[in-house]
């Protein structure tokens, strides 16, 4: 309520503040399309999924009135249509919400508005966030990108310094037409929020040191402590390292036990990637260790229901099909990527990428492996500008006899509208 109260008053505000110059100049506002086909096959369990869909999402961003304090006023609206796809074949591929006989809903709509105010270099922003942090990310995999409700500070006062703290209350799924509370893998009970905070520093302009802490209430305290670098060797070559470590442990009610918010939270995990670059080509390779007390943990609202499954990690090992978090187990990876730069392929790129995870399970001696490939394009300039293509053919494959194939197409265009 405190959220509505906020952003109708500011509402309010701005609209006698809309004949200044800078909030209607400097606005912007384009519509983003996305047409979708999902293809997954798994063994032995029944989850082969097909289905095709689309997506339109209109995002609108405001100027700021004069003054010191600046005010301004963004919004979104989003639109989801299943073009094909059944009861039984659209159910486990998470694109659409769910009917309430199971099947899968011909369409849905959601829109939000987000409140800014801006003081010299610092933002604050009310409503629907968009975030994209260690801690606290987004899904991009399906038809509606994923967002979340609540608060959140910006601050770029200090040269090469950027802060960020804020607190979000609940999360906007991406295959869902509600928003939905906070929880945890595995939890059928929610938080009453998700208290950030973090820094990212440039102590020069090729190495950036990253530190945020969040508490996800009743349920886990996170801290991440990140660093990257890119070292030039070469005019046409360098070397980019990933360092990402996390400390997850438990907290209130998950911390004691209590019914209905999952197994206790206690985890560590580190991952470090390599990226070697020369000219058009890219050789990625990788190590990744999580902790023997528990499975990565990361927001996850699949518990809650109504759409609410489907989150993002970050970490190296989130692909297509898994993200090798088990507890004990050991990743490693390596991948290559090719960028094509003559003119009429300008814009295609091609790569893969294998991971190969071991020792995890109750026997410590479980393997799971994951290889995919994927081609993108996207036309670099003339009328057709804006409008990209992505194939993706992932494959998995387990100890335990599990075996996984999935297959995404889409077809993405962003119209700029002023």
């Amino acid at each position: 309520m405190i959220y509505k109260l906020l952003i109708l008053s500011t509402l309010s505000i701005a609209m006698i503040q809309f004949t200044h110059a800078d909030f209607i100049e400097d606005s912007r506002a384009e519509v983003n399309f996305k047409n979708y086909y999902f293809d997954q096959d798994q063994e032995p369990t029944d989850k082969d999924s097909t289905v095709w869909g689309q997506g339109i999402e209109l995002m609108y961003e405001s100027g700021y009135t004069e003054g010191k304090v600046g005010l301004g006023l963004d919004a979104s609206a989003a639109i989801g249509i299943r073009l094909d796809g059944s009861k039984d074949k659209a159910k486990n591929s998470l694109m659409f919400p769910l009917d309430d006989d199971g099947g899968p809903t011909g369409y849905w709509t959601r829109a939000y508005p987000t409140l800014k105010v801006k003081y010299s270099k610092s933002e604050l922003k009310v409503g629907e966030l968009r975030p994209k942090l260690p801690i606290l990310s987004r899904s991009f995999a399906r038809l509606i990108e994923s967002s979340y409700m609540g608060t959140q500070l910006t601050s770029k006062e200090i040269k090469g310094l950027n802060l960020t703290a804020g607190y979000v209350t609940e999360a906007i799924p991406r295959a869902s037409r509600d928003k939905s509370e906070l929880s945890i893998k595995g939890a059928t009970q929610s938080s009453d929020g998700f208290l950030f905070a973090g820094a990212d520093w440039k102590p020069t302009k090729d190495l950036t040191l990253q530190y945020y802490v969040g508490e996800l209430d009743d349920f886990y305290v996170q801290q991440f402590l990140g660093a990257k670098h890119k070292f030039n060797i070469t005019e046409n070559q360098s070397l980019n390292t990933d360092l990402r470590l996390f400390d997850t442990q438990a907290t209130g009610a998950n911390e004691r036990g209590e019914k209905g918010y999952g197994t206790k939270v206690s985890n560590q995990t580190a991952s470090i990637d390599f990226k070697y670059k020369i000219k058009n080509h890219q050789f990625q390779f990788g190590a990744q260790k999580i902790g023997s007390d528990g499975d990565f943990l990361h927001m996850n609202q699949s518990g809650l229901g109504n759409g609410a499954d489907g989150t993002f990690i970050y970490l190296p090992t989130n692909r297509l099909l898994q993200n090798f978090t088990n507890a004990g187990e050991k990743s490693t990876w390596y991948g290559y990527r090719y960028d094509f730069t003559d003119q009429y392929l300008k814009g295609l790129n091609v790569s893969f990428l294998k991971v190969q995870g071991r020792d995890f399970g109750k026997c410590g001696c479980a393997t799971e492996s994951e290889i995919d490939y994927t081609l993108r394009y996207k036309v670099p300039q003339g009328k057709l500008k804006n409008l990209g293509f992505t194939a993706q053919y992932g494959k998995f494959k387990k100890s335990t006899g599990t075996e996984q194939e999935q297959t995404r197409i889409y077809l993405t265009y962003s119209l700029p509208l002023f």
